[in-house]
């Protein structure tokens, strides 16, 4: 399935690179084209002009005419046209006023149909009217452009044809590496759900017999387990959902409330909290704040930028959750060195953790990916993460999570990436 659903997104993909430069293909010949057309255009224009120009300057007969041209020669004592004259030419009234003020004439004239471009000079006592038909130089322009289009098509096909072809052999190791990413995420996800499942049996079993214990550390034991089992679901949680990444089908979105989670994640992580000395404090600012997503997400996503305030804070680190509008926002601030500003652009990108060379906590490595995974959980429920310094003006960092609000109870199909 998801070998057909990744050649399926590298075909699309492949053709849409294909269909794009063709499209600017299309665009580039055009402009070619036209260029090419208006400098054709005005060679042959000026080649006609030329052509008209000589014709009344130089001829002394009809018969010295140019192919393609007609002329009139009028003197004071003769008169002779070449033969083949269209219909209604010479032009009388040209010729008359040529010879009354000596002015060159020259003009475009339609007859039948038909374009012609006049052109009437005098020259010493003689008068020449030469009669260019322009249906050549049309029939010429029009075998010309007919060329270009022809060409241009076809240049259209083979240029998306090839990028297809180039395309897809580009995306190809693209391809290769998403798949072999799903791969291992499965892999992974399948081989880890095992001990884990282990591990929550063997809890489950202490757990019955420490509370059939009626000794003074029982309650606390049990307390401690439970929270052991709690624990154990939730990175079984977390698992499905990386085996639910690694497929195409569409999962179910549930309604989650996110101050009864964020309540969870302040929980999960208050262990850690007082082993570094920071106080945990959440406001929930709204009874409710329900939005639709994936409940093991939301956590990963909330129990990350807890886990990254506390990695930074000195005393305390806050929590609130509010319903703003149609938006639920969600705030986690610190009281350490704030974002610098030449991480802010890259701070939610994978593999940026500036605490490589700290000293690890808890004898733990920071990879740069739990602000990544944040961005990426806010993107698939149509929301939208941010950083900065604190709003109320105090020391330290503050991220923002918003998501869409639910505006009524239901269920979705929707297809997290």
């Amino acid at each position: 399935m998801r070998a057909l659903g990744d050649a399926a997104d590298l075909r699309r993909t492949s053709l849409r690179i294909g269909l794009q430069t063709g499209i600017l293909v299309v665009g580039c010949l055009l402009v070619v084209g036209a260029l090419l057309f208006a400098v054709y255009e005005r060679a042959a224009d000026a080649a006609s002009d030329r052509l008209l120009r000589d014709a009344t300057a130089h001829i002394d007969s009809p018969r010295e005419a140019p192919p393609g041209v007609r002329v009139a020669v009028v003197t004071p004592s003769r008169r002779s046209v070449s033969t083949g004259m269209p219909a209604g030419f010479p032009d009388e009234r040209q010729l008359a006023a040529t010879r009354r003020d000596g002015r060159v004439r020259q003009l475009d004239i339609v007859r039948d149909g038909d374009e012609y471009t006049v052109r009437t000079a005098k020259v010493g006592d003689r008068v020449t009217q030469a009669v260019l038909d322009r249906h050549e130089l049309e029939e010429e322009r029009g075998r010309i452009l007919t060329a270009l289009l022809v060409a241009g098509a076809v240049g259209v096909v083979l240029a998306a044809l090839v990028a297809a072809w180039m395309a897809r052999r580009a995306v190809r190791p693209m391809a290769d590496t998403i798949a072999l990413q799903r791969r291992f995420v499965a892999d992974a996800s399948h081989e880890l759900r095992t001990p884990l499942t282990l591990l929550s049996t063997r809890a489950q079993l202490l757990a019955r017999r420490v509370r059939s214990d009626p000794g003074s550390t029982g309650g606390r034991l049990a307390a401690d387990l439970d929270g052991v089992l709690a624990d154990t679901e939730v990175l079984t949680e977390i698992l499905d959902e990386l085996l639910v990444a690694a497929d195409t089908r569409s999962v179910p979105q549930e309604t989650v409330d996110l101050v009864p989670l964020a309540e969870q994640c302040v929980a999960a992580a208050r262990a850690s909290a007082d082993q570094d000395e920071v106080a945990l404090v959440l406001s929930a600012r709204s009874s409710a704040a329900l939005v639709e997503g994936s409940p093991a997400s939301l956590r990963r996503a909330v129990t990350a930028l807890v886990d990254n305030a506390i990695d930074h804070a000195e005393s305390e680190v806050r929590l609130s959750v509010e319903q703003v509008g149609h938006e639920v926002v969600l705030t986690v601030s610190d009281d350490g060195p704030g974002v610098p500003t030449d991480e802010a652009p890259r701070l939610f990108e994978r593999f940026t953790s500036s605490r490589a060379d700290r000293p690890l906590a808890w004898g733990r490595r920071h990879y740069g990916l739990g602000l990544a995974l944040v961005a990426d959980v806010a993107a698939a429920h149509d929301g939208q993460v941010s950083a900065g310094d604190r709003q109320d003006g105090s020391r330290g960092a503050e991220f923002t999570l918003t998501l869409p609000a639910q505006r009524a109870p239901s269920r979705r199909l929707r297809h997290l990436r």
